[in-house]
């Protein structure tokens, strides 16, 4: 065959294709019109009806990539998954995470029970002999401590570095929840160990203050960032412990398998933790720690832990509530 004429003879069709499958792919079929819908389709039958042509006259190796190549990204087009709209992926997320927590609530209390057993060491070694706090206190901890100590708040709008605190604590949050479901691949050890250590350095704190007679007023400080943060971390927590759980004793199913299984549900976890995280940033820059009243910081507090326990408890998908509807009717006849 002669190549130059066969590439010559064909190059406005396959350039008119590729054009077409870019504007597909970055803007959706929305991107081409009917008519030239139905012409993208007759151009991937020829351009397919060229490709074998090619290889059965032995073209050059570069055309056959090319055409090759253009009719790979075609399928990529034409086959890909549907993008799921923002709204659909936001409500799946709604109906789904607090029916992973319900799930798996075991390895989430777990998560909870291993970071209280941390706090309750340290407090107790500390109320115990005070010597021990030399021992455990880290040095980078102690201004933090005296600030703590001290009982000075900013008063609402003092200082204006509340936005930037607020990404810093968003950022430092999500390195904490993502390493406690990160490290669950590994068996689940380092998991507990940072639930263990986040127990123990509030352990710390809390044995501190209490020392000094302002145990109430560090609890109340941190009770309204802290049901969301801390929430969002034993979560994490409780996915990581759920991916080293299925790696120890995968049951019946191969390791792989169990992984990807128990994955699927893990994921919910920690996609659910974000929104949390985001609201204990703000509410630690531009609330927890500002001269408000005691009663507000405990009122809110308390309406984020009703509100985060209500959603945990009794949200459900509409085919949840369906399915027990079902499961009731049948137990009932």
């Amino acid at each position: 065959m002669n190549v130059r004429q066969f590439v010559e003879h064909r190059r406005a069709r396959w350039e008119r294709f590729e054009q077409m499958v870019r504007a597909v792919r970055w803007g959706g079929a929305h991107a081409l019109t009917r008519e030239e819908l139905n012409e993208l389709g007759r151009l991937y039958r020829q351009v397919a009806t060229d490709l074998a042509y090619a290889r059965l006259q032995g073209a050059d190796p570069p055309v056959i990539d090319y055409l090759n190549s253009l009719l790979g990204q075609a399928h990529g087009v034409f086959y890909r998954a549907p993008r799921a709209r923002l709204r659909e992926g936001l409500g799946r997320l709604f109906y789904t995470f607090p029916a992973m927590v319900r799930k798996h609530w075991r390895v989430v209390a777990m998560s909870v029970l291993i970071t209280l057993m941390g706090a309750a060491v340290s407090f107790g070694l500390i109320m115990s002999d005070p010597s021990w706090s030399t021992r455990l206190i880290d040095p980078n901890w102690v201004p933090v401590l005296e600030h703590w100590k001290s009982g000075q708040q900013y008063a609402p709008g003092q200082t204006g570095f509340a936005a930037v605190m607020s990404s810093f604590y968003f950022l430092n949050n999500t390195r904490v929840a993502m390493l406690a479901f990160g490290l669950g691949f590994f068996l689940g050890i380092p998991t507990v160990y940072l639930l263990w250590s986040n127990g123990f350095l509030l352990g710390i704190f809390a044995a501190e203050m209490a020392r000094v007679g302002k145990l109430g007023f560090f609890l109340v400080s941190i009770y309204p960032h802290g049901v969301p943060e801390i929430g969002a971390i034993f979560l994490c927590g409780g996915g990581g412990l759920l991916l080293g759980r299925v790696l120890l004793m995968p049951g019946d199913l191969t390791r792989i398998d169990a992984l990807h299984e128990a994955g699927r549900d893990a994921i919910w976890l920690l996609g659910g933790s974000i929104p949390l995280i985001l609201l204990a940033a703000f509410t630690e820059a531009f609330f927890s720690f500002y001269a408000f009243p005691n009663w507000a910081k405990f009122a809110w507090g308390t309406a984020a832990l009703v509100l985060l326990l209500a959603y945990i408890l009794f949200v459900r998908s509409p085919e949840e509530r369906v399915a027990q509807q079902e499961k009731g009717e049948r137990e009932r006849t």
